[in-house]
This record gives C-alpha cells, sequence and structure tokens, in this order.
C-alpha cells in the first residue's frame, strides 16, 4: 500500500464502498430489464426502447441534473436520491413478485425515471469528491472509485442479475432495491464532510448557461469535450455492432460474444487501477493525447482481422485506453473548474458525450447495413483522430490552466 493509498480518510472510503454497493445493483438491472422486456414482448423496436429510456434522461435532463447537484448540498442530496431509488425499484420488484412481469411502457418509465435520478447523483457525486480529498489524492480516488464500479456493474452485476433472475422475475430488482438503500444509509451517516463552496441560487436557466459558458471559454475543457464526443460516438458504434461484429468478422457465437465483453470488461478495471500511476510517470497531455492514439490504432486493428484471439486482446487494450481517458480527464475537471461550477460542467460533458453515443449507435447501424461492419470500425478510427486533431491543441494548456 502506497502513501497516498494509506492517507485516504475514512469519510472517502465510506464514500467508496456506498457507490461500489450501488453500482452492483446497477449491474444486476443492466442485465434484467431486457430480460423482463424480452419476457413481455419478442418485438425487437419495443425491447430496444426499454434500453433507450435509461440513457434518454441525460441529452433530455443532463444540464438541469448538473445545476440541481450545484445548487443543494450534494452530500445530502446524494442519499436522498438513493433513498428516493431504492423506493421506486422496491415496488416495481414488488410488482413482479406478484404479476411475474411488467407492461413495455411500465418497464420504460422505470428506466427512464431511474435514468433521471442518475443525472442528479453523478454529477453530484464529481463534485462532492473534491470536498473529500486534496487535489493530490484525486487521481488514486477516481480510480478506485472507476476499477470498483466497472467491477460491479460489468463483472459481477450482469451474470449475478442473469442467475437471480432465473430464480425469480422480481428478486434482482428487489437486489437492486436493497444496493440503493444500503447506499443511502453509508452515505447519510458518514464522518461529517468539510463544507463545499456556498451557493449562490440563480435561476436554472442562469445557472446551467453560467455552466456551459465556463467551459466553453476555458481552452483545455473545451478541447477536451470535443475528443470526448469522438469517444462517445465511436464507444456507441462498439456497443451497437460488437455483436454482429463478433458474428460476422469472427464467426463467434453468442458465447464468444460474451468473452469479448468480458475482455474488455477486465481491460478497463485494469486501466481504472494503473491509470494513477500513469498520470504520476507522464505529463497529463500526453496521457490523454495517448489515449486517444491508442483507441485510434485499436479500432484500425479490429477492422483489419478476423482472429478473435487478436480482437479479445485489442479489446482489453481498448478497454485499458478508455478507462486511463476517463480517469485522466475527470480529474483533469476536478482540478480546474471551481466546485460551485463541477455539477453543470459534468453534466454538459456527460449528456454531449451520451448523445453522440446513441448518435454513434445509429450510425453505426446505417453504415454497417450499408456498407460492411469493418468499413465501420474504419470509420470509428477516422473519427477517434479528428476529435484529437480538434482538441490537440487546448490539451497543450492544460499545466497553464492547473
Amino acid at each position: 500500500m502506497t502513501n497516498a493509498q494509506a492517507a485516504l480518510p475514512a469519510r472517502y472510503v465510506q464514500f467508496w464502498i456506498a457507490a461500489t454497493v450501488s453500482a452492483l445493483g446497477d449491474g444486476v438491472r443492466v442485465a434484467v430489464l431486457p430480460l423482463l422486456a424480452a419476457s413481455s414482448t419478442r418485438d425487437p423496436v419495443a425491447i430496444a426502447i426499454v434500453t433507450a429510456a435509461g440513457f434518454l434522461p441525460w441529452p433530455v435532463l443532463g444540464l438541469l441534473g448538473g445545476a440541481v447537484s450545484d445548487r443543494f448540498d450534494r452530500h445530502r442530496l446524494m442519499w436522498i436520491v438513493n433513498a428516493t431509488r431504492a423506493l421506486i425499484v422496491a415496488a416495481a420488484s414488488v410488482n413482479l413478485l406478484s404479476e411475474r412481469t411488467l407492461p413495455i411502457a411500465a418497464l420504460a418509465i422505470l428506466a427512464f425515471t431511474l435514468g433521471t435520478a442518475e443525472t442528479v447523483y453523478d454529477n453530484a457525486a464529481v463534485g462532492f469528491l473534491p470536498q473529500l480529498l486534496p487535489t493530490e489524492l484525486l487521481p488514486i480516488g477516481n480510480s478506485r472509485l472507476f476499477s470498483s464500479q466497472l467491477s460491479a456493474t460489468q463483472l459481477v452485476g450482469p451474470p449475478l442479475g442473469g442467475l437471480l433472475f432465473a430464480l425469480g422475475a422480481g428478486i434482482p430488482l428487489a437486489l437492486d432495491s436493497i444496493s440503493f438503500a444500503l447506499s443511502a444509509l453509508l452515505i447519510a451517516f458518514m464522518p461529517r464532510t468539510p463544507p463545499g463552496v456556498p451557493r449562490v441560487r440563480k435561476n436554472l436557466r442562469r445557472d446551467i448557461a453560467e455552466g456551459l459558458t465556463w467551459l466553453w471559454r476555458n481552452p483545455t475543457l473545451r478541447a477536451m469535450a470535443f475528443i470526448t464526443t469522438a469517444l462517445g460516438a465511436i464507444s456507441g458504434a462498439l456497443l451497437a455492432m460488437l455483436v454482429i461484429y463478433a458474428r460476422q468478422q469472427l464467426h463467434l457465437t453468442s458465447f464468444g460474444y460474451g468473452l469479448l465483453l468480458g475482455a474488455f470488461a477486465i481491460g478497463s478495471v485494469s486501466g481504472a487501477l494503473a491509470a494513477p500511476r500513469v498520470m504520476r510517470r507522464w505529463p497529463l497531455p500526453q496521457v490523454l493525447a495517448g489515449t486517444v492514439l491508442v483507441a485510434t490504432v485499436i479500432f484500425a486493428c479490429l477492422a483489419a482481422t478476423s482472429n478473435s484471439i487478436v480482437a479479445a486482446l485489442l479489446l482489453a487494450a481498448l478497454g485499458v485506453a478508455v478507462s486511463t481517458w476517463n480517469i485522466a480527464s475527470v480529474t483533469t475537471r476536478q482540478r480546474i473548474v471551481p466546485n460551485r461550477l463541477l455539477g453543470r460542467v459534468s453534466s454538459a460533458y456527460r449528456a454531449s458525450a451520451l448523445t453522440c453515443t446513441t448518435l454513434g449507435a445509429l450510425g453505426a447501424g446505417v453504415l454497417t447495413a450499408t456498407t460492411s461492419v469493418a468499413a465501420t470500425f474504419w470509420a470509428c478510427s477516422a473519427l477517434a483522430l479528428v476529435g484529437l486533431g480538434m482538441g490537440a491543441r487546448g490539451l497543450i494548456k492544460i499545466h497553464d490552466d492547473n
């Protein structure tokens, strides 16, 4: 254990445990909602609507969630949001225990409601972490949060959700409700937290505009936003087309497709754990630019290969690069942005990235249908390079802004 790890305060450790517990429930729910939808209908469009409903709050309400997280006490806001989510999911679970299924409309409303709450909680959490840790401990703090949340949502939660669903349709959501409740209790009873910056309340429209203006006028964050939108688009393309890539170009079964997802998840967790060491060894501009260049090369290699082992290794490496970018970029924002604006600036990032993720998935579907999945991945490689080109000059100014 390093000195930095040993110095992490008890209030951070409790927050970290709360976030991990909640993430486990999220991973279970991510696997179960499509299964519940498929139990109600065989219409692929209806099933897709349930999934899309969970992402929709970010482009629609993400900026509002950021403004709310900057307007109120973040500590109190997070436990109230999680307690509310616990009650909502518990109600759905009780209904499933008696009815065995829910209509598609109810599932879509559930996904949208939980996604709306997430816009508030996640933006508050980004701004809350600098209240828990000094600046020099932010990389290791973000690393622990990202690695544990990725492990819970990608490695442990989904298979656990599938197993519990086989035992009973309402059981996975009951576990999700319990995870939200435990997280709320852990956050509510954290050791006393230093207060954040006093908030001057304006109307919400002016609050949102202030965050967007601050983001646009800062050359480093504006550059990172350009790159983030490009990465969001290619991430959406990968999520949407990976199953087709696995079947058509790699000739894998569903089990093989699952192994590809596992390789990416393992790489993501490994990257999150390694990111603080990487950030200590190299300057942040090199780390950020390097991860995008790695993604550019990996997508080109994915387009060119039909070897499943090579593809799995490439996806693991992509997971490392993506996690490193995420931790380096969020740490940079936490260092640069005034704490009173962190929620609004972070919401602008998340909203733009997830909007482009949706557009990237749709665009990838059209491009693959008219050409091939290899052509889609070549386009992803080019888009990552374009994003880096648009943001390269701003990355150089990172040390000036710090």
